[in-house]
């Protein structure tokens, strides 16, 4: 459970027990009323509503005590749903992490743009899924396991044939796309998404915050928190959040879901490994 006034107290205890400089203490002060949400922000985002430059949000970081601000932003995270509220962190920030984004996918689920997604995607004819660079495994997942619900599933993970894709999938007679858009935005799949809405093609996009820029050009934007705490981010939640979409999808339909899962049981034999 999100504990906003336990989190503003931590936040101003770690504060003052560190020299801060003027700017430093402005930025806190301003963080204040930005919480929950400013635990899962970036330095940009919060440079930007703090009115300040990006590198003097690492530095707040460092100056709280903390090696970089992934891990400030871990600590955060854990305060705000009521994980632990120790700055000091010598534990496994990216587990932790990950255990905050996927506290913060519980909303996003039982929402109502989740209802929207769904409704979307399971009454599409024909779907395309696109994800391109580090989203091209999500979507390739996605895929793998729609075609076992869905009769016509199309995806794309190449930025030289994400155009033709879209164009193939509405004259399949498509009504929505799936696009998968973690960081660092591809500039085709902004296009992507533009394209589709051009042409009269629903878009649900699944992203790592509801302040990416293209957000206005989704028909349904679900956030999907991805973990930064590690060399390369993580995309746990992306996943829990694409197995749900799965289940949902599946659910709208059960007879036919039953059918098709039954037709690909009958294809095990031939291609599973028995030892």
């Amino acid at each position: 459970m999100v504990d906003t006034g336990r989190a503003e107290d931590w936040l101003l205890t770690v504060a003052q027990r560190h020299r801060l400089s003027p700017t430093q203490r402005q930025i806190v002060q301003r963080m204040l009323g930005m919480f929950p949400d400013v635990a899962f922000l970036s330095t940009v985002e919060i440079a930007e509503r703090t009115g300040v430059s990006q590198p003097t949000v690492t530095r707040l970081a460092t100056a709280l005590g903390f090696a970089g601000f992934p891990e400030f932003r871990a600590a955060l995270r854990d305060v705000v749903v009521g994980l632990s509220p120790a700055p000091d962190r010598h534990s496994t920030p990216a587990v932790d992490q990950e255990t905050a984004n996927l506290e913060s996918l519980k909303r996003v689920l039982a929402g109502d743009r989740m209802s929207e997604a769904v409704a979307l995607l399971a009454g599409t004819p024909a779907l395309g899924v696109i994800g391109l660079r580090a989203s091209a495994a999500l979507a390739e997942y996605f895929g793998y396991f729609a075609r076992r619900l869905l009769p016509a599933v199309s995806v794309c993970t190449d930025a030289s044939t994400v155009d033709d894709t879209v164009l193939e999938v509405r004259e399949q007679g498509a009504t929505a796309l799936l696009i998968f858009a973690m960081p660092r935005y591809p500039a085709a799949t902004v296009a992507a998404i533009r394209r589709a809405r051009r042409l009269g093609l629903a878009t649900v996009v699944v992203a790592d915050t509801a302040l990416v820029p293209f957000a206005q050009d989704a028909d349904v934007l679900l956030v999907a928190p991805v973990g930064t705490g590690l060399v390369f981010d993580s995309h746990a939640a992306v996943v829990v959040l694409a197995v749900s979409l799965l289940d949902a999808i599946a659910a709208t339909d059960p007879q036919r879901t039953q059918q098709r899962l039954e037709a690909h049981e009958a294809l095990i034999d031939s291609w599973i490994h028995h030892g």
